[in-house]
């Protein structure tokens, strides 16, 4: 007996139950042909049906830029801890600015992919990991370069042909060298670099980006405060494009 079709809410529920009660549309587009029939679609648009059943079933509530949970499990999502020490808050700060990041990249229509490296910190009730629409690193250059150095990358953002368009680096309180040493790496590839950090570190990293080591790459090295990432993201939230 042939097995009934799911509708498309019953599908991006499947979608965002396998996903930790929440997905960014980006991933939904994508997965939610696992559990549905796309050869039995007769619209040419399924991605704006998408985006329609998401915004008007009452299953689902918006829970971020482009992110929708199911409504039953909010209470489920995780909750971050409150920093009791200058680390935990570091932490939290890099969570946030990496979380921002994914869902920023996410919207992005020329940019397929996102990925990190910290899977498991949370952003506004909601794990980095199943924020990113990708698990691991796709294998488009040498693995041991992937394995050694691009796939410890605080945020990536891959385009259609899952080559990196951009790396983001988040330095809290570290020198850039590692930073840098990651975006060397990358040289090849038409990869921009940007390290986000607290303006008062910006003479820090104009010192170290001037570094002969660094010469290959240091005109395509850019300097984010967390203050524009922060203005960004809520940009995005009132639907203006923005562009790294």
């Amino acid at each position: 007996m042939e097995n009934k079709d799911l509708t498309y809410s019953e599908a991006i529920e499947q979608v965002m139950l396998h996903n930790g009660y929440f997905a960014p549309l980006k991933l939904i587009y994508r997965e939610i042909w696992n559990y549905k029939d796309k050869t039995k679609i007769k619209g040419l648009t399924p991605d704006m049906t998408i985006q329609e059943r998401v915004q008007r079933d009452k299953r689902f509530t918006r829970i971020g830029l482009g992110v929708y949970a199911l409504t039953a499990y909010i209470d489920n999502l995780p909750k971050a801890e409150t920093p009791k020490n200058e680390k935990a808050k570091s932490e939290r700060k890099h969570a946030i600015i990496q979380g921002m990041l994914l869902e920023i990249g996410n919207h992005q229509k020329d940019i397929s992919d996102t990925y990190t490296n910290d899977k498991k910190w949370i952003f506004e009730n909601k794990t980095l990991g199943s924020l990113a629409t990708l698990q691991k690193v796709p294998s488009f250059t040498f693995q041991h370069i992937i394995d050694d150095s691009v796939s410890f990358a605080d945020v990536i953002w891959f385009n259609e042909r899952h080559f990196p368009q951009v790396i983001f680096e988040v330095e809290h309180s570290t020198d850039f060298r590692d930073a840098f040493i990651k975006f060397m790496e990358l040289q090849d590839f038409q990869t921009r670099f940007y390290c986000v950090s607290d303006e008062n570190r910006r003479s820090k990293f104009e010192k170290e980006k001037a570094k002969s080591a660094f010469s290959a790459i240091n005109n395509r090295i850019q300097f984010l405060t967390y203050e524009q990432v922060e203005n960004d993201y809520e940009r995005a939230i009132k639907r203006a494009f923005i562009t790294y």
